[in-house]
């Protein structure tokens, strides 16, 4: 699925510059900040306990093994045995 997404005159500066640096098209550089903005997001909130280690594995589209070694790779505590609504 494609989706049309506006960028504010004031954001398309640093996300040019971003990609000049990193040689690539701006279209990469915003799908590579965004894939990085959704990972931090899922794991802050199955570390407050919004969602359970099973849900953020589904948002992200891994398996639950591979979200632990996310959780521990940012010294995220695994909660066993908690029930999330």
């Amino acid at each position: 699925m494609e989706m049309l997404l506006k960028v504010h005159e004031s954001e398309i500066y640093p996300l040019a510059e971003i990609a000049k640096i990193e040689k690539t098209e701006i279209t990469e550089t915003i799908t590579s900040l965004l894939h990085e903005w959704i990972g931090k997001k899922v794991v802050g909130l199955y570390s407050d306990g919004t969602i359970s280690l099973w849900k953020a594995a589904d948002i992200l589209g891994i398996s639950s093994w591979e979200m632990i070694d996310i959780l521990t790779d940012w010294d995220v505590r695994i909660q066993v045995g908690r029930t999330i609504q």
